[in-house]
């Protein structure tokens, strides 16, 4: 169905029904109406807090991290990202992720815009930093007690459309603010 202004017509929320919370987030199965009047369920996963990844460049070349997903059963290669803490901005929450994961300090923020890393499950967006590193080599990170992380990887241009292309690239999040950081 779609609106005089040639939109989709909404699905209307009659009732949020959440079925799991924690200290992350709240997930929901809402009971909705359909544009064409019929009843049904949309399940929904709403953060806490907002995200935030940051894109880690130096010159020409791109800092990404491996990480082992539990969701995916295999390592990503990714942004550093995580939630904002309760009053924490944007750029704080990215240079403490950027220390986090990949142990690297970060200079001249800039902040790219928001991405919404699954439209069709998650409400919440996620804000994209960008960050020159000043050095190659990251002291210790400090990742979180149920996070696996490996050693940053820099890869260039080529080098990302080459892992891209492979297949070994493949989180929405981080290709997302790839895109965002590559258009500015």
């Amino acid at each position: 169905m779609v609106t005089a202004s040639g939109s989709p017509a909404p699905i209307e929320r009659t009732r949020a029904v959440e079925v799991f919370g924690n200290r992350y987030g709240r997930l929901y199965d809402d009971e909705v109406i359909s544009p064409d009047g019929g009843t049904g369920r949309y399940l929904r996963w709403q953060w806490e807090h907002d995200g935030v990844v940051i894109v880690p460049h130096q010159s020409d070349k791109f800092a990404l991290v491996p990480m082992y997903r539990y969701p995916i059963g295999s390592v990503s290669l990714e942004f550093p990202r995580g939630a904002r803490k309760p009053g924490e901005s944007v750029a704080s929450a990215a240079l403490r992720e950027l220390r986090e994961e990949a142990g690297f300090a970060g200079i001249n923020l800039r902040i790219l815009g928001r991405v919404h890393p699954d439209t069709g499950l998650i409400e919440s967006a996620i804000n994209v930093v960008s960050a020159e590193v000043p050095s190659t080599f990251p002291d210790r990170a400090e990742p979180e007690a149920m996070e696996s992380i490996a050693e940053p990887r820099w890869l260039s241009r080529a080098e990302i459309s080459v892992e891209v292309t492979r297949g070994q690239i493949t989180c929405g999040v981080t290709l997302s603010a790839l895109a965002l950081a590559l258009c500015q």
